[in-house]
């Protein structure tokens, strides 16, 4: 039998017994093994629950000891994460590296009284009534009976759906790909497709393109769909793995290719619906007219990933990967406003890059937001830390007035009573300069 309430964090004790390690003696000893093995994993769950809350879809589950405390048998890693992120001096004791207890104690001074003071448990009576469900959430799928894990396509179709799977869909859709590709869709390992159609050049020589997270064909769909159902075939059969597509060129010289294989017949359905091999002219099998494109919502794509280890400017990205843009523009448009500053100035101070100036018989003053982009794009260029196109996008919204993504718009989202921002022109914004802001972070040391 179990009940649920909220449970102080002062009263919460993480499992001694734990299974993960060898029994320890104290709650001391116990935390400092957690923060000590799981390193920067469990600092990136302390930031995760200040960001989002604690995981509603598990509960962390107690039983009550003899002090009128609980003892927690599953949530350890939370628990543990929030006990040292809510307590300085206990973080002092446990010895960790310098840079992740820095990165603890600015987390800590940044959250302020979004630390969460109590957590809602499930209470069970004791320890042998929670074995069951701990069993089937860490043990495996048992048969179905436990936690079934997504393959990658299904992981990227929560996420959103990515240019490689779409890529996957529309070939499906299209009838290129044979049975024994079919069923190997499951396992196969659809970031090595991303990273194929994330380089520019290759996607040129395939025919295709990505515009705002949607993949474009540029060639006939019979040569375009063809050629990524021979990418699709290489990577489920394993013809190539991650080794043989880690550098660029390698992706290049892979799409060159490609495009001297002749391109895959298609496969038809049998009266009973099982595909079979075919070989009759492509005008005769008309290739479907479907496309599974996502149409984002959000100024930044849920699935993209940028580390940014500023507490309160990692809220903001994230913030903008959930937010409605078409439901709540004006949010966003000042977000977007204050993320690029906010990165420009973190890369700034990172590098010692002055971003003021001094006007001869007075003081110094801070340069406009134009000019701290093109100085920072200057200093990318000039340090080999980003290449030239990259920076094309900033550059445009930084040097024309009346261009679309201008200095001027971007004032505007903050400051004109009279201009009302369109969803769609912040999501082309963030597109066109999405690259640069990746970079800034890139380079920003922790």
């Amino acid at each position: 039998m179990q009940n649920i309430q909220p449970i102080p964090l002062e009263n919460l004790m993480v499992d001694l017994q734990n299974p993960r390690y060898e029994l320890r003696s104290s709650q001391r000893e116990a935390l400092k093994t957690y923060a000590h093995s799981q390193g920067q994993k469990l600092f990136n769950l302390a930031e995760d629950i200040i960001s989002n809350g604690f995981d509603p879809s598990g509960l962390v589950m107690v039983m009550p000891d003899e002090n009128g405390r609980f003892i927690v048998l599953e949530g350890n890693r939370r628990v543990a994460a929030l006990k040292i992120l809510a307590d300085p001096s206990l973080l002092d004791s446990l010895e960790l590296p310098q840079k992740l207890a820095k990165k603890y104690k600015t987390l800590y001074s940044n959250s302020g009284q979004s630390i969460p003071k109590e957590v809602l448990c499930s209470i069970v009576p004791s320890r042998e009534d929670a074995k069951e469900w701990i069993k089937l959430k860490h043990t495996g799928e048992n048969e179905g009976v436990g936690v079934v894990g997504w393959d990658g396509p299904s992981s990227h179709r929560f996420r959103g759906m990515s240019p490689a799977l779409q890529a996957m869909d529309m070939a499906q859709a299209g009838r290129f790909l044979s049975p024994e590709v079919e069923a190997r869709l499951p396992q196969l390992h659809i970031t090595n497709i991303e990273r194929i159609l994330g380089t520019p050049e290759a996607r040129k020589l395939l025919g295709v393109d990505v515009r705002n997270s949607k993949l474009i064909l540029i060639s006939p769909e019979e040569e375009a769909l063809g050629r990524l159902s021979l990418i699709i075939s290489d990577i489920a059969f394993g013809r190539k793995k991650v080794s043989d597509l880690d550098i660029k060129q390698q992706r290049i010289d892979y799409a060159q290719e490609i495009v001297l294989r002749p391109i895959p017949k298609l496969h038809k359905q049998t009266p009973g619906g099982s595909p079979t091999k075919s070989a009759p002219a492509l005008p005769a099998i008309p290739v479907p007219a479907r496309r599974v494109i996502f149409e984002r919502k959000t100024i930044i794509p849920p699935r993209l990933k940028i580390a940014i280890p500023r507490s309160r400017i990692n809220q903001i990205y994230r913030e903008l990967q959930t937010i409605n843009s078409d439901k709540f523009p004006n949010s966003c448009a000042v977000l977007l406003r204050v993320i690029i500053e906010m990165s420009l100035v973190e890369f700034a101070e990172n590098k010692n890059i002055s971003l003021r100036k001094t006007i001869k018989g007075s003081q110094p003053v801070d340069l406009t937001l134009r000019q701290k982009i093109l100085t920072v794009a200057d200093y990318l260029e000039q340090n080999n830390l980003s290449v030239k196109d990259d920076l094309l996008g900033i550059r445009i919204l930084a040097k024309n007035r009346y261009h679309v993504l201008s200095i001027d718009t971007l004032h505007a989202y903050v400051h004109n009573t009279k201009y009302t921002p369109s969803p769609s022109e912040l999501r082309t914004n963030w597109d066109n300069i999405q690259v640069f802001i990746e970079r800034l972070w890139q380079n920003i040391a922790p």
